[in-house]
């Protein structure tokens, strides 16, 4: 899982406007006041977009995973459901509720083409909320998309990478 993430190249990348375009549209259509994509690494979440984050953890781009619910998605492979934060016992004790003011929660697996879980696209509230099915249908379909972009994005790179290969084998052939 942790060399299909790095194979990506996306930790600690800059912000890019194909994802926030997801979070952005997320956010949007579920009424939720923060949405995420989020990279879950051996000890930390990267925020690869974030909408609505609140300081510092907007500038930071990141937080350690004793403040994710994301690793939880990871860790099972399954969407997480959570209405209300502080009476759910996988995550009251979760330091995004004490200090990021999470209360509610919907994320859903961003999977690898090798089927390893990369992180989670996920959206929060601040209230307490009860999740709906249509809700969950539009999380899963805009990361299916910025899944896509992510394997769009690596083939284009394995291509270049082996199209340098080539240029390097011809140039070397030709210095003979």
């Amino acid at each position: 899982r942790l060399e299909a993430l790095r194979s990506t190249h996306l930790l600690d990348s800059a912000p890019e406007a194909s994802f926030d375009r997801h979070t952005r549209i997320a956010a949007r259509l579920l009424d939720a006041p923060v949405a995420l994509v989020s990279l879950v690494d051996i000890d930390r979440q990267f925020f690869k977009s974030a909408v609505g984050l609140p300081e510092p953890w907007a500038t930071l781009r990141q937080t350690p995973l004793s403040h994710s619910f994301c690793r939880l998605v990871v860790e099972t492979g399954e969407p997480l459901v959570v209405d209300n934060a502080l009476q759910d016992p996988r995550v009251k004790d979760n330091g995004a509720v004490r200090d990021i003011g999470v209360v509610s929660y919907l994320g859903v697996p961003l999977r690898h083409v090798d089927d390893s879980v990369l992180g989670s696209f996920c959206v929060i509230d601040v209230k307490t909320r009860k999740w709906t099915d249509a809700d969950r249908e539009i999380l899963r379909d805009l990361a299916e998309s910025v899944m896509t972009e992510i394997t769009l994005r690596g083939e284009k790179t394995a291509a270049a990478r082996l199209n340098d290969r080539y240029s390097a084998i011809l140039d070397a052939a030709t210095d003979v």
